[in-house]
């Protein structure tokens, strides 16, 4: 598999609408404006579904991100260190797509400046790990590298994997109305589906 396509392709199906949008006018949301969703990439609104969409994505994915940083410096599997390293890659790009998906004026163009292009002034509540990823995060910190941890890091994957395209499958079921985002979703599936085939390989060869 070219787990750079992932990447390539996330970017490719913001990036595009971003650039088409720039060719034309669209209207500026008020500063002060409150009580609205999101807009985004097309100028709309986000439906409800979209908003828990990302954020159930975004929140799963930190914890992906947070547990594969940990496993780069302490796994001892090659595998299991080159599935680690991309995990934090692709990550960290979804995490962008989706973050720049709020927003139209963060990827319209590579020039803007000013809270338009500042990711803290998107509306986006700040990702928190519920009780049971910090208690998985702890033990993966204080567990000494080794055959466990390999084992545990694996685990934490593989369930986090499964939860994601739940994720994924629940929204793509719900009708969604917002083109782009449900192209990210759709690649996001498919990748995940290839993730928990190789973890599961994986999983057979850890002793």
């Amino acid at each position: 598999m070219d787990r750079r396509a992932l990447l390539g392709g996330l970017a490719a199906l913001v990036v595009a609408p971003a650039l088409a949008q720039t060719s034309g006018s669209s209207p500026a949301m008020p500063s002060g404006s409150s009580g609205t969703m999101p807009m985004n990439q097309t100028g709309g609104q986000m439906s409800q579904a979209d908003m828990q969409h990302m954020q159930q994505t975004l929140q799963l994915g930190m914890v992906a991100l947070e547990s594969s940083r940990v496993a780069m410096n302490k796994v001892r599997s090659e595998d299991l260190k080159r599935f680690a390293n991309f995990e934090v890659q692709e990550q960290t790009t979804l995490s962008e797509v989706l973050h720049s998906m709020m927003e139209p004026a963060a990827t319209a163009a590579t020039g803007s400046t000013g809270s338009q292009s500042n990711p803290s002034s998107m509306n986006v509540p700040p990702m928190q790990m519920d009780a049971s990823a910090h208690d998985m995060m702890q033990k993966m910190q204080n567990q000494q590298a080794g055959a466990e941890f390999d084992k545990m890091y694996l685990q934490a994957q593989l369930q986090g994997h499964r939860d994601l395209l739940q994720v994924q499958e629940r929204y793509l079921q719900s009708n969604p109305q917002n083109r782009e985002h449900t192209n990210v979703a759709k690649m996001a599936r498919g990748h995940i589906r290839e993730h928990i085939a190789m973890l599961e390989e994986m999983q057979k060869t850890l002793r």
